[in-house]
């Protein structure tokens, strides 16, 4: 990796930390009892990274923040590590057929697996840590796990494709610009 990848990823990092400390990741949550569950601006660099330095760079800038969570992150070491599987699962899907298909594609194949892993994620900590979430949700344990999985599976997929892909195009987009205008640029 180069100094300036390093560099950009440490500032990346730096501001996914600063947009947690800013309360910015609480503000868009999800209605109880799916309160877990929220639109976080801090994946955003995550993303930006992957789509100006590629993968490693991306992965880089995920594993400082979640670093930063594990001292102060919500529900430690849970919650930075489902926010971690979250951001590493969408940088993934978006690795994974890089070279063959449309950005557009990318989206919803990167929103698809981040379901299917946040999906099995989620299931094995309802069924062994949670399960008064889901019966909170229905009695018969069954049915809830499955509106559960089902709610968090639709919310992994608009998390990418409405909001965090959207605004760190939008970003990209505007560095670039101001890349071909300027002698400094990311």
């Amino acid at each position: 990796m180069k100094s300036r990848e390093i560099a950009c990823a440490s500032i990346l990092a730096a501001l996914a930390s600063l947009l947690t400390l800013s309360g910015a990741s609480t503000i868009l949550r999800m209605p109880p009892p799916f309160s877990y569950l929220v639109f976080d601006p801090s994946e955003i660099p995550s993303l930006i990274a992957y789509l100006l330095y590629g993968f490693k760079v991306s992965v880089l800038v995920a594993t400082l923040h979640f670093t930063f969570l594990l001292f102060r992150g919500e529900f430690v070491p849970i919650g930075p590590l489902m926010k971690f599987l979250a951001v590493l699962s969408m940088i993934i899907g978006f690795h994974l057929f890089k070279r063959k298909t449309r950005e557009s594609t990318r989206v919803l194949i990167s929103s698809v697996f981040r379901a299917l892993v946040m999906s099995i994620a989620n299931f094995i900590l309802l069924v062994t840590l949670f399960k008064m979430v889901v019966m909170v949700v229905n009695p018969n344990f069954t049915v809830g796990l499955v509106i559960v999985l089902l709610v968090t599976a639709a919310y992994n997929i608009v998390h990418v494709v409405v909001f965090d892909y959207p605004i760190a195009k939008l970003i990209v987009y505007k560095l670039r610009g101001i890349k071909r205008k300027s002698v400094y640029y990311f």
